[in-house]
């Protein structure tokens, strides 16, 4: 008779209790967690760039990784600045966007009341009302973009101490394993690991910022306003899979709506959301990131639900890299490599036997 301790019961118990514990601890610490994960995710992506510019040119760790943190830094300020301006723009003009929704109502209620739906008419001033309680919303999302200096200033903190001391991590595995043929083994899965971070966010960063070339050409010819803030909150909701490419067209549409007359600026905005989109994923996509994280569709879906309700729109685009690093790690256990099933797209002739099966049975 099996022991309590050995009954599959109890594995399944000990595993389930053991992720609440782990779930409980990511949402309790998330304010300490998220930069920290961010940081090693840019680290990671950093440390093979930078040790072929540290070797070529001859500087000094100290130097190059206060360089590349002044960088970071430098990119994520533009940015910031960037979007503040273009929504202090679009605050200032929303006077003129309450009289173009109120033309627009207008003209939708004499419409619908030539099918014979009678509407009640709003009047003019009650939009301008609602629209002016409701511009705080707006103001207190600037705010939280002043908040959030913090978490960059941590960010920044954590990745310059990860990249000086990025040598003691192989120092730990050097004394962690055994023997020579151990640590080449652990070193091979570590720069497996950081080549599927370095892939990752190179692949995003292209692949979003060609999306976002493409979109600001096709809103310019169309005529919408503020083409540039847009492409570029589209081509950034886009990183958040299967929820930011919806949102970011209908944030579209419904600028588009209210700053222009009629229907065919907006239609025009979300055909060409919706092509580029396809050109990215269908073109860029593959010639840039390829199948390195080879992760199906599922498991990024799983990824990104699990991500978003633990950390939030960090989590959303943290946990894909997350999940294909736990992929990796996987495959170098014989007792877990079976459960990369689970995360990859299988191959067409996966389900088919192979050579020594065959063999086999002719023989059998």
């Amino acid at each position: 008779m099996q022991t309590i301790t050995n009954s599959k019961l109890f594995s399944v118990a000990a595993v389930f209790v053991i992720a609440v514990i782990a779930i409980t601890f990511l949402i309790i610490a998330k304010a300490f967690l998220i930069p920290l994960a961010w940081s090693l995710v840019i680290a990671m992506a950093s440390f093979q760039m930078l040790t072929r510019i540290e070797r070529k040119f001859h500087i000094k760790r100290l130097f190059s990784s206060l360089l590349y943190v002044a960088f970071v830094f430098l990119v994520i300020i533009l940015l910031f600045y960037f979007f503040y301006r273009e929504i202090a723009s679009i605050i200032q003009g929303i006077p003129a966007l309450s009289d173009n929704l109120a033309l627009t109502i207008h003209n939708i209620t004499n419409e619908l009341e030539g099918y014979g739906l009678h509407i009640p008419m709003i009047d003019q001033t009650m939009i301008q009302s609602w629209i002016a309680g409701h511009a705080d919303v707006i103001t207190k999302a600037l705010a939280s973009f002043g908040k959030s200096i913090g978490n960059v200033f941590l960010i920044g903190v954590y990745l310059f101490f990860i990249l000086y001391y990025r040598d003691n991590y192989l120092y730990f595995m050097k004394l962690r394993e055994k023997t020579d043929d151990d640590f080449a083994l652990a070193k091979k899965r570590s720069k497996e690991t950081i080549g599927i971070i370095t892939n990752f966010l190179y692949g995003l960063f292209v692949t979003t910022l060609m999306l976002a070339v493409m979109l600001y050409i096709v809103f310019l010819i169309i005529g919408l306003k503020y083409a540039l803030f847009f492409a570029f909150l589209v081509a950034l909701l886009t990183l958040l899979p299967y929820i930011g490419s919806p949102l970011g067209m209908a944030i579209v549409f419904v600028f588009a709506s209210i700053s222009n007359d009629g229907l065919m600026v907006p239609l025009l905005a979300l055909a060409g959301i919706i092509i580029s989109n396809a050109i990215k994923g269908n073109v860029i996509k593959p010639i840039v990131i390829g199948n390195k994280i080879n992760l199906n569709a599922f498991m990024i879906f799983l990824s990104v639900i699990t991500g978003g309700l633990i950390w939030g729109v960090s989590g959303m685009i943290l946990f894909m890299p997350f999940a294909g690093i736990a992929k990796v790690l996987l495959e170098y256990n014989e007792s877990t490599r079976p459960l990369t099933a689970l995360f990859t797209i299988l191959p067409k002739n996966a389900l088919k036997p192979s050579v020594h099966s065959k063999t086999e049975e002719d023989q059998g």
